[in-house]
């Protein structure tokens, strides 16, 4: 098979990742069998070194997931790069004089994949189930500003949410405070409109694990076809897309191993790789170069990697002493050739929202293992249990973390034992707190900072 010409861009500021590669589509692949293509289609193949836990956008834990199922449901607005909010299934939008209520005007061309339109019906369909208490999700940022509902967008009473249907093409939402609808708008890529004249039957109580997500009909660009879980799913381009044609038939979402992406991509296996998403590995860049069809270049990127801790069950002291047990420098030098730096918090010292204050109370530039042993002896730390701590199956990155991790934790005495799980599990397994650590990775710093808040909220993300 005669193969395109691809880039490859390397991100070493945080992480090096693979960023991108051209995009190519196919006529044949080894994979033509298992999904169901034929020569003449034109494939298009993206990888991911992580799984995803369901293509319920709203059981979604992480990136991965909700990639999956952005492809099937648009959102009302999409939040782009630098936070720069375009219309999606919402063509316009409007604030109120006093900011208390935002009006959503739909695109007119908007349907459903089974030929039924979408309109203001939906939408609030949508805010009312999603802020159900019996619902868990950790996607319900957007909906806690919403009057009607409380700090954790739950619902305050029977139908309190303040969410009104004005036409079939308009709708309202009034807020609990006067805000922009740029600052409203920040959370938008968490609210997936769902179908009301295909859920509307079911209880709160069943809504999650509903037949429905099994072969789901969103609003997307692309038609859910089939789905091999864990390892990949398969999308046909909707031919009825309000927003315009697309120019290849099928795509396919895949879980590679980040040590099996190279090889895909010189295989032909894979078009795509996201960017700053996959970890790529150092080692396989002079292989990568040598490659006549592909081409390297090293980038910044903001994308970091970090541990989550069980708060409840380490007290403060606790944790500033495994934090000052880390060597943040070696685990640089050795897992990203010296192309990284060291982060004080959540945000780059770039970042307008990174505040100087936090070098007060950070510990990332204080390494000093004989400390935090002797902090934890006054302490009264139990040295004789066995703690764990998670990382994502195929990630490199995050294995090669714990590992590191693992060996600083043993020079203060302090015994870890590493898992490898993917994804869904990992989240699942902190929340229930059946381990006490797990490796985390972003792509970026976010657009602001509500993004992050599930990981520091009392019942959020974790």
């Amino acid at each position: 098979m005669k193969k395109a010409k691809k880039r490859i861009w390397i991100s070493a500021i945080i992480v090096a990742v693979l960023a991108l590669t051209a995009c190519g589509s196919k006529t044949e692949s080894t994979d033509l069998e298992e999904t169901n293509t034929s020569q003449e289609e034109k494939v298009v193949t993206m990888a991911y070194d992580q799984t995803w836990n369901s293509l319920n956008p709203y059981s979604s834990t992480g990136v991965v997931g909700d990639t999956v199922c952005n492809q099937m449901f648009d959102n009302l607005v999409a939040v782009g790069a630098q936070g720069v909010l375009y219309p999606r299934l919402a063509e316009s939008w409007e604030m109120s004089d006093d900011y208390m209520t935002i009006t959503f005007h739909l695109n007119p061309d908007a349907k459903w994949q089974d030929g039924e339109p979408v309109t203001a019906d939906d939408v609030v369909f949508t805010c009312k189930m999603i802020t159900k208490a019996e619902i868990t999700t950790s996607r319900r940022q957007f909906f806690q500003n919403i009057a009607g509902t409380d700090e954790s967008g739950v619902e305050t009473s029977t139908d309190s949410v303040e969410v009104e249907k004005i036409d079939d093409l308009t709708v309202s939402m009034n807020l609990k405070k006067a805000m922009s609808d740029t600052m409203f708008l920040k959370q938008a890529s968490y609210f997936f409109v769902l179908p009301e004249h295909m859920l509307n039957d079911l209880e709160p109580s069943e809504f999650m694990e509903a037949d429905f997500w099994n072969n789901p009909v969103g609003n997307g660009p692309f038609m859910f076809e089939s789905t091999v879980p864990g390892e990949r799913v398969v999308y046909t381009t909707n031919p009825d897309y309000y927003l315009g044609d697309i120019d290849f038939d099928k795509l396919v979402i895949r879980c590679i191993s980040s040590t099996n992406i190279l090889a895909s991509l010189m295989s032909g296996e894979v078009d795509l790789v996201p960017g700053g998403r996959v970890s790529f590995p150092l080692e396989d860049i002079p292989m990568a170069e040598e490659q006549d069809y592909l081409t390297v270049e090293s980038l910044e990127s903001p994308g970091q990697v970090w541990i989550i801790v069980d708060n409840e069950k380490f007290d403060k002291t606790t944790r500033q002493a495994f934090d000052m047990a880390i060597n943040r420098e070696e685990m640089v030098e050795e897992l990203l050739d010296g192309k990284g730096k060291i982060r004080e918090g959540m945000y780059a010292s770039n970042n307008k929202y990174y505040d100087p204050a936090i070098s007060e109370v950070s510990f990332s530039n204080k390494y000093d293992p004989e400390q935090a042993k002797k902090i934890l002896e006054e302490n009264n730390f139990d040295f004789s249990q066995e703690l764990l701590i998670l990382y994502v199956t195929g990630d490199s990155l995050r294995e090669q973390t714990a590992t590191l991790f693992q060996r600083d934790m043993e020079e203060i005495g302090v015994k870890v034992n590493a898992q490898s799980v993917d994804l869904s599990t990992m989240m699942q397994m902190m929340r229930d707190k059946e381990a006490d650590f797990a490796i985390m990775k972003t792509s970026s710093d976010g657009a602001n900072p509500l993004e992050n808040q599930d990981f520091f909220t009392i019942g959020g993300g974790i």
